[in-house]
């Protein structure tokens, strides 16, 4: 036998038939094998060494101890300084307005109310100025608070709430900073008749004009103030006035 050739008999003839034949491939898979083995083996080794690693102390000029310099401390609170500028003047005139709004719905629900049930139940309902929800006032302005009643018995100039006449509704004093001051024929109260119309005590015509006013620093003279206007038919229309000073005076 020579290298690398196996001679073998042939069973089916005398003449000798040269096989060539290669050594059986299990040994270049056992090789292949052995070698893939060893680079997964060093990839996991690298891999493991990368996850496990810490930064240096010459990487991280603070080592373990994280904060904040002096200098971004300083440019931290001069940005807190300018958003406080900015931002504290505006929020405060969101504030003022969005209480001037408020209070005004109020006043318009009210009025609103008294004049349906005055429809509704065929009898004359008033609004009124009123400080401890359960009589009417003259001193004051309406910011102290006011009912809404049943008024069947009139006997005075000014609303009262007489023996057995009905509170429907009231409401406690406004906010801070809140006027709220009646003009014309509505400086103490509102009277709806039966058939919805604004009268007064004696039964005449009633109108005027309820300003709901802001005396905050942070709202403008043009937009501190709105006017409520009662017509003697009974109807409410809103406005908003100009160059209304910070006393809040009545228009």
């Amino acid at each position: 036998m020579s290298s690398g050739l196996w001679w073998t008999k042939s069973s089916a003839s005398d003449e000798d038939i040269a096989t060539t034949q290669y050594p059986p491939p299990v040994y270049r898979k056992a090789c292949l094998t052995h070698r893939v083995t060893r680079i997964v083996s060093s990839c996991n080794r690298q891999t493991f060494t990368m996850l496990n690693a810490r930064p240096s102390a010459s990487r991280s000029p603070r080592g373990r101890h994280a904060g904040f310099t002096l200098i971004e401390l300083m440019v931290g609170v001069a940005i807190m300084a300018v958003l406080l500028v900015v931002g504290v003047p505006s929020f405060q005139s969101a504030i003022a307005s969005n209480r001037l709004t408020s209070s005004t719905n109020d006043m318009v629900s009210a009025l609103a109310l008294a004049r349906t049930e005055a429809i509704r139940r065929g009898v004359r309902v008033t609004v009124c100025k009123s400080a401890n929800t359960t009589q009417c006032t003259t001193a004051g302005n309406w910011a102290q608070g006011w009912i809404i009643f049943v008024d069947t018995t009139r006997s005075t100039t000014n609303a009262a709430v007489d023996s057995g006449e009905t509170i429907l509704a009231s409401n406690a004093a406004t906010t801070t900073n809140i006027v709220m001051v009646g003009s014309g024929g509505v400086p103490n109260f509102v009277s709806f008749s039966a058939d919805g119309q604004a009268k007064l005590m004696n039964g005449s015509a009633q109108s005027g004009v309820l300003r709901i006013c802001s005396t905050s620093g942070a709202l403008a003279n043009n937009g501190r103030a709105r006017d409520i206007a009662v017509a003697a038919a009974g109807r409410v229309a809103t406005t908003t006035p100009s160059s209304v000073a910070a006393t809040c005076p009545a228009s």
